[in-house]
């Protein structure tokens, strides 16, 4: 965890470099054209273009793979009525996670999908069908959790939706977490359904540590039959370019230098009648 900050930094250095080197290579290509219109003087820079691009594009390549995300987790928690909350659910590897079960009254089929399945930070979820069983009065709490994510500087949009609501009052929050924390955080938004309806709202984030986000969805049912079905997303819209990002805009830039130094030499003759 705390080797992470320090991995992206030097990532980003490297990339910047090797980049830089590609880019001075491909300017002094460039020049060489301009100034000699036949091509002399190219065969006296090829050793050094071909070992700088070649050290460019590994060194890139390498950077890139460095600052690859880290591996985000998926966590489900309940609590009932304000009590402590119980982790029910978890993935690490494919992306979702799902809590399908009778408990305390309560019917639960509630699921949570991030990366590697959708890039981060994204995370969506979904209570689907809550029922409560018993027809006893009371708060459930759902909590997802996605942990351990990537340096993030952009917007986050949280999106929640009531599609059918019964019985019941919901109240749906979206938070995240610069400790990486599972269940809660900082509050970014939230919004009441009474009925149906959508709500969404955006913040502006620069998180340069691995965090989490949560949503977390309130549902509290009158005595008697009620039901819910909502969901809670969290979509990102990153406001600077990634490491991987600089790297293919820099690669650019050396191809264009070298389709200029392989550019073949063309005379113009001017014929008088």
């Amino acid at each position: 965890m705390t080797m992470q900050p320090l991995r992206h930094v030097n990532a980003l250095h490297a990339t910047i470099t090797s980049a830089r080197s590609g880019l001075r290579c491909a300017l002094h290509q460039a020049k060489a054209v301009l100034d000699d219109g036949r091509g002399r003087g190219l065969s006296s820079k090829r050793g050094c273009v071909m070992k700088r691009t070649l050290f460019a594009l590994a060194a890139s390549a390498l950077a890139i793979a460095a600052a690859s995300p880290a591996s985000a987790g998926i966590f489900i928690g309940v609590s009932f009525n304000g009590g402590p909350i119980t982790q029910v659910a978890t993935d690490s590897t494919i992306g979702s996670a799902n809590f399908n079960t009778t408990s305390n009254g309560f019917f639960f089929n509630t699921n949570g999908t991030g990366f590697p399945l959708l890039l981060q930070p994204n995370l969506l979820t979904q209570s689907v069908n809550i029922q409560q069983a018993g027809n006893t009065a009371g708060t459930l709490s759902i909590y997802i959790t996605q942990t351990d994510l990537a340096a993030f500087n952009g917007f986050l949009t949280s999106t929640f939706t009531s599609n059918t609501i019964a019985n019941a009052n919901v109240v749906l929050s979206s938070y995240y977490s610069a400790a990486n924390a599972l269940f809660g955080g900082t509050l970014l938004q939230s919004a009441t359904f009474g009925s149906t309806g959508v709500s969404s709202g955006t913040n502006a984030l620069n998180l340069s540590l691995p965090y989490s986000q949560t949503v977390r969805y309130d549902i509290t049912f009158g005595s008697g039959l009620g039901n819910f079905n909502g969901t809670g997303n969290l979509t990102a819209t990153t406001a600077v370019p990634e490491p991987a990002s600089w790297a293919l805009m820099m690669f650019g830039f050396a191809g264009l230098g070298y389709a200029v130094r392989r550019r073949p030499k063309t005379s113009t003759r001017i014929r008088f009648t």
